[in-house]
């Protein structure tokens, strides 16, 4: 029988609750909250939880290391080709379905297939799968996104908060999701932020059971009309336990960290004039690049620069074993993006915008570079945030000078921080003289 893993003394323990975990509950894993945030960027808790695991590395090697919160035991992922594992070997014996994530996502997505364990898993991951088209480059109603894209980014022409910016970004997700009957609808996205408010707490949160099931009726109603050349329009309204308006809260969820990707992303074109204009030539050549591959990398740098998703989460189904050492089952394995994300002494774009680095193969190597995960419980609509993203981008490039906040321009205009609030960030939308 295999020792069990290295497992991390109380005082490192007690570090890795401070500077590696204890910052992503405080910010808020499943909804943002935004003075938490301000403060962590004060903070800079990437760069804390970057040194912290450097130092683990030091002292335990690879790792996992193991380490206890009551009623658990957790393991930290130090090594890349442990992340690439566990997410190849999902969901067994490494289930996404974790004890944590159930209880967070249970307060607005209960019969998610994030939240899904074996069989069911597998006939809901398929069921996503067809909806969003997972396989293939463009939805079916993929040029009915970007006319919806078009049209409700088209009359900017003013300076915006993160907040502003947000309502425009939820009418476009709800109109795509859901169908344009949904565009006005900013009762169901406010009862989302209530229950995701309450999902930060994962299981300790409050229940709101009744507002849960007025979010769901109203979904349900949505999918049941299945508007045309809309996403819920390609879900297969299967009966049984699969429960296919059960899904959709999630593709909501994804869509709003995908505007804060966006929103850092021209925070970020505006005090880089040089990585504007390939995308500007790009919008304007459209025949050279027809799925707007700058526009698309950009995105993708923007994600691998500052993850949306602050922690990915598997639990061992059974004993496993690691360079000759076990983890019990029942062990919760925490991948921190960031660390892998902006490792400088593994990759030397680290801390830099460097969106031709997913052009020219650098983030395809064995360093985890992760932004919609990978494996079988890859992001199913990776494809679908892609073109809504980076059709907003290619559009607003094309159209607008952005005149980014002095503070923000201060903050981006050399390397570029570990840890970026969008928060307070204010950019002005002027339009272009010529086209």
């Amino acid at each position: 029988m295999p020792t069990l893993l290295p497992t991390a003394s109380a005082p490192d323990s007690g570090r890795i609750l401070r500077d590696v975990l204890g910052p992503v509950v405080a910010r808020g894993a499943i909804l943002r909250r935004p003075r938490l945030g301000a403060l962590a960027e004060t903070l800079r808790v990437d760069d804390r939880a970057l040194r912290c695991v450097r130092r683990l590395r030091r002292t335990y090697g690879d790792g996992p290391v193991l380490f206890r919160v009551p009623g658990r035991t957790l393991a930290l992922v130090l090594a890349p080709d442990d992340v690439h594992r566990l997410l190849a070997e999902t969901p067994d014996p490494f289930a996404a379905a974790t004890g944590e994530k159930v209880g967070a996502l249970r307060h607005f997505q209960p019969h998610a297939v994030l939240v899904t364990d074996p069989p069911l898993r597998a006939a809901r991951r398929e069921l996503n799968e067809q909806a969003l088209d997972t396989h293939s480059p463009v939805h079916r109603h993929g040029h009915r996104f970007v006319e919806v894209v078009r049209e409700e980014l088209g009359d900017l022409h003013a300076t915006l908060g993160w907040t502003d910016f947000r309502e425009i970004w939820s009418r476009t997700v709800r109109r795509i999701v859901l169908g344009d009957g949904a565009r006005d609808d900013v009762e169901l996205t406010a009862h989302l932020d209530q229950l995701r408010a309450d999902a930060n707490w994962a299981q300790f949160g409050r229940g709101h059971d009744q507002l849960r099931s007025r979010f769901l009726a109203a979904l349900s109603q949505y999918v049941d009309k299945a508007e045309p050349g809309s996403l819920v329009d390609a879900l297969d309204h299967r009966p049984g336990t699969l429960d296919p308006a059960g899904q959709v809260p999630h593709w909501l969820f994804a869509f709003d960290a995908a505007g804060i990707a966006l929103w850092r992303l021209l925070a970020v074109l505006g005090t880089h004039p040089s990585a504007l204009g390939t995308i500007v030539s790009e919008a304007r050549h459209p025949e050279a690049s027809p799925l707007l591959a700058e526009a698309g990398a950009a995105v993708q740098e923007s994600l691998r620069l500052w993850p949306t998703t602050l922690v990915i989460l598997r639990q061992s189904s059974a004993d496993t074993e690691w360079r000759g050492r076990s983890a019990p089952a029942g062990t919760e394995f925490v991948i921190v993006s960031s660390v892998f994300h902006r490792d400088d002494e593994a990759l030397d774009f680290a801390d830099r915008f460097e969106p031709g680095a997913w052009l020219d193969g650098r983030t395809d190597g064995g360093w985890p570079i992760i932004p919609f995960s990978e494996g079988p419980a890859e992001c199913p609509g990776r494809n679908v945030v892609l073109l809504t993203a980076s059709t907003a981008v290619s559009h607003i490039a094309d159209r607008y000078d952005l005149d980014v906040d002095p503070t923000t321009r201060a903050k981006l205009g050399g390397v570029l921080p570990r840890t970026f609030n969008h928060a307070p960030v204010r950019i002005g939308f002027w339009p272009r003289a010529t086209n």
